[in-house]
């Protein structure tokens, strides 16, 4: 790619990361424009609420710029820097211990995880507010490394490798994470519906 200077929405991840490494600090500002939104998506979905979330999410894009240059690129920039925003909202959730809400625009994603998890027919996908309810309370109360399996999974959308990679754990684990997870989502929800 020409245009050594360029910063922008063209310039890869890679290329943002090396100009910040050779002292163009303003390039960070591209990586942050990028990935803003998405760092604070999972830690608002781990973390619970909004206000926590804007910290969290403040912190760890401060964390990766004074992390940056431990940056191998052995995976994705966005993989990286999941992993700081998830790793520093599972301490927050474990230190405060409270069980975060999954908000109303997860609804649609939650109700889809709730068919993975309950196997049903698509029919059962259909799940009127009542369930939905049901879904964000049973996710809510997962212990904080089921919940960020279940969230970077279903509700980010990210596959195995990507959540491996971001919760640093190893594919199998993260397998058997998702298969208890689900396990103990099913569970819940059946109490809950008693």
């Amino acid at each position: 790619m020409e245009g050594g200077g360029q910063s922008g929405p063209d310039a890869t991840d890679m290329e943002l990361v090396a100009r910040v490494l050779a002292g163009n600090l303003d390039a960070y500002a591209g990586l942050v424009d990028r990935y803003r939104d998405l760092v604070y998506s999972v830690v608002l979905r781990i973390a619970g609420n909004r206000a926590d979330a804007d910290d969290l999410s403040q912190e760890a894009l401060v964390t990766a710029f004074r992390a940056l240059a431990t940056f191998r690129g052995d995976s994705k920039f966005s993989s990286w820097l999941y992993r700081i925003a998830v790793n520093l909202a599972l301490a927050h959730v474990k230190r405060h211990q409270r069980a975060p809400l999954i908000h109303t625009d997860d609804e649609g994603r939650a109700a889809g995880a709730l068919a993975a998890v309950t196997q049903d027919t698509p029919e059962r996908a259909l799940l009127d507010e009542e369930m939905r309810l049901h879904v964000r309370r049973a996710i809510a109360k997962l212990p904080p490394h089921y919940r960020a399996v279940i969230t970077l999974y279903h509700l980010e959308e990210r596959n195995y490798n990507e959540v491996a990679v971001i919760l640093a754990l190893p594919m199998g684990t993260v397998k058997t994470h998702l298969h208890r997870a689900r396990a103990l989502l099913r569970r819940i929800i059946l109490q809950s519906l008693r």
